[in-house]
């Protein structure tokens, strides 16, 4: 069965379904005008899961990390994100990508190895960074532009079920349907805003237009599959006009990350190797274990032991010096600095030590551990999913590590804050009136928040540390289940706390992850704002 055919038997199959369930939950399809962002995101989510158990996908981790390095350097222009965005490669020569609701993006390996510059690249990835970031899906819903899609794909998927070839034909036309579903409208606001994160991100958005008259170009090619709907909606040519004096009116403000260039070239090259192999990744290990540098590790490891940690890095970095091709020495170094709470440092060791070797499962997980830290959601998804594929077994890690990234998919917290938990005309929060300065006058702080559907009934499990501006920890007791969906922790604030002028943090943590974090500041009566 063709790519594009399975493909689109597959959403189909799981969309039909979906409209037509019946076990009392909601159907996100249905509702037309109201699509929240959670049916976008457990939507798009379902189909993602489903593309990757039957699509031919690129599995390997230097490929996909460039990808996921180009869209996060896009995804961090568009400040605070209700979604996680993930990237795919589908093993496809077609100049092809598409954005599923909710973040998951799929880029065609042919969009790939075809592309001219990493810009060009950049500019495909921006568009549909912005149909997602726009919420195209939703507004189609909204718009009631979906429903007669979906029976015309559910009579494709019962045709195709008898086993005859020619109703793939109609799944392509269909497939074009679907794509003219965003309208020319849809389409221009998604070129508008893809070049304007380009220009954000240190990209030159003229990237998008040669990707355009890339595309011209190849029509005649019979080596590479242009969809049709891509050259005819809205008019390649008219893209292209539009694009160029758009990009001329643009001021490229970022900067885009060092050395993604020569990672781009390198991840072309691997890429083609990889689909010329029939393989969908390649397992070579770069760097070497040296048995010489076994004393230097175990002495770091003695140092950091006694609690000597610096004098462990130095060593460390001494050997790393003098071994620098066993991947070893920096997966060690980064496992100290995580500890340190210095995760910027321990995400270049562990990066060091993926280079060297790109198959140890633990590497990408501590990796995804120290993004998260960052808060740097995307990075952290990435490797938490690359370190779910690569665990072997059914044991408590691979768990973990699936658990971790899909909880950067579906937050626990839905939203939060700080409030003085009295309950007046001026409340603006379901714990009193947000607040960010207290003093004398007050008695207590309250944290509360929305605890996401799939995770209410475990809110008794949430934690709540507050720690003062010491660093020490204060107070680290249960949260309390309130109103259905919310959570709150209330503190008490005594004479001695008041005392302790300054930023203090509270932390929500669910399964020792944290969960929430928020930040208020006891000051002094005299600095006291007016209630």
């Amino acid at each position: 069965m063709a790519t594009a055919a399975r493909f689109l038997v597959i959403v189909a199959s799981f969309a039909f379904a979906a409209c037509i369930q019946n076990d009392g939950s909601r159907n996100p399809l249905s509702d037309f005008g109201k699509v929240s962002v959670q049916d976008e995101r457990k939507l798009g989510y379902e189909v993602d899961v489903q593309l990757q158990d039957n699509l031919v996908l690129i599995e390997d981790a230097l490929v996909l990390s460039m990808l996921n390095d180009l869209g996060q350097s896009l995804v961090q222009t568009l400040g605070e994100q209700p979604f996680t965005y993930r990237f795919r490669v589908l093993v496809d020569p077609s100049l092809n990508a598409f954005a599923l609701p909710g973040g998951a993006i799929y880029f065609h390996s042919g969009t790939i190895l075809q592309a001219g510059s990493l810009d060009e690249l950049a500019g495909v990835m921006a568009h549909e960074i912005a149909h997602v970031k726009a919420h195209h899906y939703a507004r189609q819903a909204e718009a009631a532009a979906i429903p007669g899609l979906l029976a015309q794909l559910a009579g494709v998927l019962a045709t195709v079920a008898t086993g005859q070839v020619e109703p793939l034909l109609i799944a392509q036309g269909v497939n074009v349907a679907l794509q003219l579903r965003y309208t020319r409208e849809l389409e221009a606001e998604a070129d508008n805003l893809g070049a304007t994160f380009m220009a954000r991100g240190g990209y030159d958005p003229q990237g998008a237009v040669r990707f355009f008259e890339r595309v011209l170009t190849k029509q005649r090619d019979p080596g590479i599959e242009i969809p049709p709907y891509l050259y005819s909606h809205p008019a390649v040519e008219s893209r292209i006009e539009v694009g160029a004096q758009r990009a001329e009116k643009l001021t490229i403000t970022g900067k885009k990350p060092p050395g993604l260039d020569r990672a781009f070239r390198a991840t072309q090259y691997r890429l083609a190797r990889i689909i010329e192999l029939r393989r969908n990744e390649l397992k070579e290990v770069v760097g070497t274990r040296d048995t010489k540098a076994d004393p230097l590790i175990a002495t770091a490891r003695a140092e950091a032991t006694s609690g000597d940690t610096e004098a462990a890095l130095r060593t460390l970095t001494r050997a790393e010096a003098r071994y620098p091709a066993d991947p070893r020495i920096p997966f060690r170094r980064g496992e100290l600095l995580a500890k340190e709470d210095r995760p910027t440092e321990a995400i270049r060791a562990f990066r060091r030590a993926l280079l060297l070797d790109p198959d140890v499962a633990l590497n990408y997980y501590y990796l995804g551990l120290a993004h998260r830290k960052l808060g740097e959601k995307v990075q952290a998804t990435f490797f938490l999913e690359q370190a779910a594929r690569r665990f072997e077994g059914r044991g408590n890690l691979p768990k973990r590590a699936r658990e971790a990234a899909r909880r950067m998919i579906f937050p626990v917290v839905g939203n939060s804050g700080i409030s003085d938990g009295a309950q007046t005309p001026a409340a603006d929060t379901p714990a009193g009136r947000s607040r960010q300065l207290f003093g004398a006058r007050d008695d207590r702080v309250v944290w509360w928040a929305w605890i996401e559907e799939d995770y209410v009934s475990r809110r008794e499990e949430i934690t709540v540390r507050w720690t003062d501006p010491s660093g020490a920890v204060a107070q680290d007791e249960p949260a309390a289940s309130t109103r259905r969906p919310h959570a709150r922790a209330e503190f008490e604030l005594t004479p001695d706390r008041l005392a302790l002028h300054g930023i203090w943090r509270v932390e929500a943590r669910l399964d020792d992850d944290i969960i929430d974090r928020r930040t208020f500041r006891i000051v002094p009566e005299s600095n006291e704002v007016e209630r």
